[in-house]
């Protein structure tokens, strides 16, 4: 058995299709604007830093010219009091911490191996940036400053000429009230963001909901109706859009299916009907031919079994009195002659009866030419046959056909019409043989053929067109009142041929 398959709601995806570029656009954008603001950020306070590197320098310059120590670490005391600045040390060459807030690691000296010195120092010193971001002391992250102080003339009388560095004033600065204004901003951004996707999202599914997914569950539904009891309501078809171009191909498909049941109604009935005179026709049939064998039986019978015994009768008398009376023998054998022309006449007729020789031996056309005069001339009907390009021979299986159906509209002619005149019609043209048997009889309502079936012209009818269907062709009979009958039949050759 198949596992059932999960199935995803249209309105959650369409929430997904429209959340998921929101929210991706969204996190972009964030990050891309909170990158973009900390890089100015970092680059104001690098540029802080260079001015305030400056400010320091200039505040300590005259200081230490004068050699004035004391006043020189009251202002890296007070310096240190500002909360912004982590770490303020100023270095001699050698990287030993000259001047601290407080004194802290003063003395000590710093190696350029440490990790938060390789960002700076892996790199030449041409490409050594003046400020970057590393962990403080605590962890933290600061912006590290390095104000390189440079040997002046003035301060050569204490410091070698020969050297362009006399020290440096390093200073780490905090950046958490940065990071923290970055973190409200982005906190109010995303606050910003999130109610924008939240009222987009609740829009657009009400939109969805209102244009689209009524609208298809209304489609589905009438599909569903219309897929269990075959019939379902018209839906709208405004406004002009897909859905509405749906909705109006479902409509011009149940108006087809309605019309298709209806036909479809209307071919059984003619089936069950056609099937009824096809049952009756064979119950028919079965009866003729039973009718049939017990005629042929019963003439057999009385004339040719009588007539036999009559003449072996005859010829026993002749023979007894050939030497005694030749003369009465002589007479006996001539009606012994007669007896036996009489059953010759009687064979044929028997035999025509079943199956014409002529249709074997001299063709359609010979044949019904002897099975009209023998039927119509003796009740005093008129009748003509007319040919059309009928030089040779037709398939013997069409020959067959035609003939049988030509010989049922004879009998019904005899039976019903009470014709004076009979038109016989042959045409051979366009690949098919076609066939007409016109009378000027009392003619009939076809509409009331159906209610006669069983009174045998409509079964004689149905039996024409079963003959002519078995070969590929069609029979078409026209007929009124007091008009006469036409019975048209059209055979193809080709299809005869090959078979």
């Amino acid at each position: 058995m198949k596992p059932k398959q999960r199935t995803i709601s249209l309105q959650l995806k369409v929430s997904l299709l429209i959340l998921a570029p929101m929210i991706l656009v969204l996190v972009m954008s964030s990050s891309i604007g909170y990158v973009q603001q900390r890089e100015r950020s970092l680059a104001s306070m690098s540029l802080l830093a260079s001015q305030t590197g400056r400010v320091i320098e200039n505040m300590l310059m005259r200081d230490m010219l004068v050699s004035d120590f004391e006043r020189i670490q009251d202002t890296f005391n007070a310096l240190g009091e500002d909360e912004r600045i982590e770490t303020l040390y100023l270095l001699d060459t050698t990287g030993r911490v000259v001047f601290a807030p407080d004194g802290e690691r003063v003395d000590q000296r710093l190696s350029n191996r440490d990790e938060t010195c390789q960002p700076c120092h892996r790199l030449a010193t041409a490409e050594r940036p003046s400020g970057i971001v590393v962990s403080g002391r605590d962890g933290q992250p600061v912006f590290r400053s390095m104000h390189p102080i440079e040997n002046r003339p003035e301060c050569t009388r204490c410091h070698d000429p020969q050297q362009r560095l006399i020290g440096l004033l390093l200073t780490d600065l905090s950046i958490a009230p940065i990071e923290a204004a970055l973190a409200s901003e982005l906190r109010g951004n995303l606050a910003w963001w999130i109610g924008t996707v939240v009222v987009t999202t609740a829009l657009a599914n009400l939109a969805v909901n209102r244009w689209l997914l009524r609208r298809l569950r209304r489609l589905a539904a009438a599909i569903s109706d219309f897929g269990h009891i075959g019939s379902a309501g018209r839906l709208p078809e405004n406004p002009a859009d897909e859905i509405s171009r749906l909705s109006a191909a479902f409509n011009s498909m149940a108006d087809r299916v309605q019309k298709r049941e209806l036909q479809v109604k209307e071919l059984s009935k003619a089936l069950r009907q056609k099937a009824e005179e096809r049952g009756e026709l064979l119950e028919r049939l079965l009866a003729a031919q039973e009718d049939e064998r017990k005629r042929v039986a019963q003439e057999l019978h009385d004339e040719l079994g009588q007539g036999l015994s009559s003449m072996a009768l005859s010829v026993e008398i002749a023979q007894r009195m050939a030497e005694r009376d030749p003369k009465t023998a002589a007479k006996h054998l001539d009606q012994t002659r007669a007896l036996i022309a009489e059953a010759s006449d009687r064979m044929y007729d028997l035999i025509l009866g079943l199956r014409p020789s002529a249709l074997d031996d001299l063709g359609l056309v010979a044949a019904l030419q002897a099975h009209a005069k023998r039927t119509l001339e003796p009740a005093g009907t008129v009748f003509e046959i007319e040919t059309q390009g009928l030089a040779g021979r037709l398939p013997p299986q069409v020959e067959t056909v035609l003939f049988r159906i030509f010989q049922e509209a004879l009998t019904n002619i005899l039976r019903h019409a009470k014709a004076r005149h009979v038109v016989l019609r042959l045409a051979r043209k366009d690949g098919a043989v076609e066939g007409e048997i016109h009378d000027d009889g009392l003619g009939f309502e076809q509409d009331a053929m159906g209610s006669d079936a069983g009174k045998g012209r409509g079964l004689g009818l149905s039996g024409m067109r079963e003959r002519a269907a078995y070969c590929g062709g069609e029979v078409e009979i026209k007929s009124r009142l007091g008009e006469g009958t036409a019975v048209r039949v059209r055979i193809p050759i080709h299809e005869v041929a090959d078979a």
